[in-house]
């Protein structure tokens, strides 16, 4: 009998143990739906980031535009705890100055690399060092050719392809034109004049009498402009891009010269000499956007990659293409030209991802 006893007793205790083991082991384990808990546990777990950007060219409002976004948006992002410190340099137009510059940046141990480049090629084994030592490179605006990096681009030569199409419409096939184009070997100048030539090659009746440099800048563009008006006399079309449109027009006002068929752009002083010239004798151009918020937008995406989290964008081998999404003609320039009413004469319109669009691209 007491031997039966001490088997019921045992067994009830070994039963008691059994509970209380189950017991600690449930409190010490997170319920498997605590999604807030893990998503607290992965904020606490970002480090801010140091951030390094090498600005080529600088001689215009759009590039002062482009850096003033990128700071902006940085301010916002040391205040949620992402970035510790930014560094925005220029190196002008000296793609060895660039080099040394990047190179610099490596040296100092950036985490993140934006490059606005002056060559499709010749940065290419500098970004691939930054690469091979940790840092993460993203080219935007102008492409490089490395797939080391991330392009963060519009489609520079549908630009192109977009602004000649409108062109040659206009001229109705035919005549004589002139084109005044960007800075010489810069990657966007380059492939913006790929795509207007395709669309000339398809036009014989289009001749072109000679191609200038304009350098993206509206006083040089003037200035050439006006030597072209005193060795052609006649001129049908100016095939321009942004920042020099505004110069064009004012030489053949200057030289008192009927305007020809001109490609327009969209910054304000521009969109307010178009509305005035319309209203006045009915001018007609197409204005197509080139983001100055394109450099904040390779920030958010180069920020939430050294974050972890996953790339979702649509991505062509190592290149983002950022859909432009404001086209100007006669019939929306007064409501674009309202958008920006409040905005300096050197504001161009601009557009970006929003902070929503990031973090559905970044989950």
């Amino acid at each position: 009998m007491k031997r039966s006893l001490s088997i019921v007793l045992c067994i009830m205790l070994s039963l008691v143990l059994i509970l209380a083991a189950c017991g600690k082991n449930n409190e010490s384990k997170p319920a498997s739906g605590s999604s807030a808990s893990d998503s607290q546990e992965k904020s606490k777990e970002i480090k801010p980031i140091v951030v390094g950007v090498s600005n080529g060219y600088i001689g215009n409002g759009w590039r002062t535009q482009m850096t003033e976004a990128i700071e902006t948006l940085a301010e916002e992002y040391k205040q949620k705890g992402w970035i510790e410190k930014i560094t925005i340099q220029h190196a002008g137009v000296d793609v060895n100055n660039q080099i040394a510059q990047i190179r610099n940046m490596i040296n100092a141990k950036v985490d993140l690399l934006l490059i606005d480049a002056n060559s499709e090629t010749a940065l290419n084994p500098v970004i691939e060092e930054a690469v091979k030592k940790g840092i993460t490179v993203i080219t935007f605006d102008q492409p490089v050719t490395t797939k080391k990096s991330l392009n963060v681009v519009i489609d520079q030569q549908q630009f192109g392809r977009n602004l000649a199409e409108w062109f040659v419409n206009e001229l109705g096939g035919k005549g004589d034109i002139v084109i005044v184009s960007g800075l010489p070997g810069h990657p966007a100048n380059v492939n913006r004049l790929i795509g207007m030539k395709e669309v000339l090659a398809k036009h014989p009746d289009i001749k072109v009498l000679t191609e200038v440099n304009g350098n993206w800048d509206e006083a040089n563009a003037q200035q050439v402009t006006s030597n072209l008006i005193a060795s052609y006399p006649k001129i049908d079309g100016v095939l321009t891009q942004d920042g020099m449109a505004l110069g064009v027009v004012n030489a053949f006002q200057a030289a008192n010269k009927k305007l020809p068929v001109i490609t327009g752009e969209n910054n304000v002083a521009f969109l307010k000499k178009w509305k005035e010239l319309k209203d006045s004798e009915g001018f007609n151009t197409y204005g197509l956007n080139n983001p100055p918020g394109i450099g904040a937008t390779a920030l958010g995406i180069g920020v939430r990659m050294l974050q972890g989290k996953e790339n979702k964008l649509p991505m062509t081998d190592n290149t983002y293409i950022y859909p432009i999404g404001t086209h100007i003609k006669n019939d929306n320039l007064e409501a674009e030209l309202g958008k920006v009413s409040d905005k300096p004469d050197t504001y161009t319109l601009d557009e970006k991802l929003s902070e929503e669009q990031l973090n559905s691209f970044f989950e």
